[in-house]
């Protein structure tokens, strides 16, 4: 997993929504979705809670 994908990631763990964490980063919405994709990919699940219990 790239840094910028575990960045998100620790974004994913907190209440922000999809809207509020490109925000923070200055990056699109697109961009996080892409990164979100590689990393439920990559961890073998299909949703933001899943990903959370997997890597906590």
């Amino acid at each position: 997993m790239s840094a910028r994908e575990r960045e998100i990631l620790a974004y994913l763990r907190t209440p922000m929504t999809a809207e509020e964490i490109p925000a923070a980063l200055f990056v699109s919405v697109n961009t996080v979705r892409t990164h979100q994709r590689s990393i439920y990919r990559k961890l073998g699940v299909n949703s933001r809670r899943d990903a959370i219990k997997i890597r906590m």
